[in-house]
């Protein structure tokens, strides 16, 4: 296994995106293209996971976002101001080159996050849009529930702020 360092904000002059693969070219792309303007325009925080020579090999993106309190289960909009404040994990990608663990420890850091945000300004809940069944599944181990629980075609997931410790817990 490729030798990885912790999770650190983007820098485009120092970590080279340029071979970064997950199979995914919209994901890949987005991290060439659009993840240091997102990060100038305050829209999105990027933050990689680079080999030993600074090279990227797994990413993930954040940002706040407000969940209408109509929408979503009653656990997250009960006695939650509209909208209900919560992390967006925009965008998540490992590079295929290396091993298993990388897209873990990404959400680790992820969840760890939270909880620093929680603790400063309120923050309800982790959401994600899944990209496909396998990648939803995926959250879903990672203890993410759907917001539409019954639906097949429903991609849409969270996690309570509440649940994180227990989620934090089994990845260790």
């Amino acid at each position: 296994m490729t030798e990885v360092r912790r999770p650190e904000p983007l820098d485009s002059k120092r970590h080279d995106r340029s071979a970064f693969d997950s199979g995914a070219p919209e994901l890949d792309d987005w991290l060439r293209r659009y993840a240091t303007q997102n990060r100038r325009g305050n829209t999105a925080a990027t933050w990689v996971v680079t080999d030993r020579n600074s090279i990227v090999v797994g990413y993930v993106s954040l940002s706040m976002t407000g969940i209408d309190r109509s929408t979503p289960p009653a656990l997250v909009a009960q006695h939650a101001p509209d909208p209900v404040p919560a992390l967006l994990i925009g965008r998540l990608a490992v590079d295929r080159s290396v091993g298993l663990g990388i897209g873990t420890a990404l959400v680790a850091h992820v969840l760890a996050t939270a909880v620093s945000l929680n603790d400063q300004a309120a923050c309800r809940a982790v959401v994600v849009t899944a990209l496909d069944d396998a990648a939803r599944s995926w959250w879903e181990r990672l203890g993410f529930h759907p917001f539409a629980p019954g639906d097949p075609s429903a991609f849409d997931l969270y996690l309570l702020t509440t649940e994180i410790a227990t989620t934090l817990q089994s990845l260790s």
